[in-house]
């Protein structure tokens, strides 16, 4: 059989093999893909002059490539579900969300309830970071007093506090 006979019998059996492959794979346009990678391979095999029935290759070509996909997509998905098993979690369960939001409504109802220069130099030195001299600078109070403030405000909130790492709600910080 000559190249012209090849050709003119792998592209008449072209569409049958779309065909076969539409069924087989349920997808047209995987069909299409592995159907092109057949005839490529085919074609140029027999450009070499070693093939007897290009059909029939073109055929169990397209066979074999649709086995080799159908491995290749179990070994990408069982990567994917081994990646997925190794990722840790980024984003916080909602039961943690839950229990952060009721922890700080128990931080922010005490502090509240503290008084108010005692409040506002404890969250501008612990909430905010600021350092006692920029905090006696922003409420006009000396650096002394805002020590003080902080002591007692921690003190005031210290019962709380440790409620709070006993129910856990300070395990994830840090």
């Amino acid at each position: 059989m000559n190249i012209k006979d090849i050709g003119d019998e792998l592209v008449a059996a072209y569409a049958e093999l779309r065909r076969f492959l539409v069924h087989r794979l349920r997808n047209v346009d995987d069909a299409a893909d592995v159907a092109q990678a057949s005839f490529e391979r085919v074609y140029a095999c027999a450009l070499s002059g070693t093939v007897a029935t290009p059909r029939a290759l073109l055929f169990h070509t397209a066979r074999t490539l649709c086995i080799d996909r159908g491995r290749h997509r179990q070994v990408e998905a069982r990567a994917l579900e081994a990646l997925h098993a190794a990722a840790p979690v980024t984003a916080p369960s909602v039961e943690r969300v839950v229990a952060d939001r009721q922890a700080l409504a128990r931080i922010t109802s005490r502090l509240q309830r503290l008084p108010e220069k005692r409040r506002d130099a404890f969250v501008l030195v612990r909430v905010y970071g600021c350092t006692h001299a920029e905090a006696a600078a922003q409420l006009g109070l000396s650096v002394a007093a805002i020590e003080k403030h902080v002591v007692r405000a921690t003190l005031d909130c210290a019962d709380l506090f440790l409620a709070l790492q006993n129910d856990g709600a300070f395990a994830h910080a840090g």
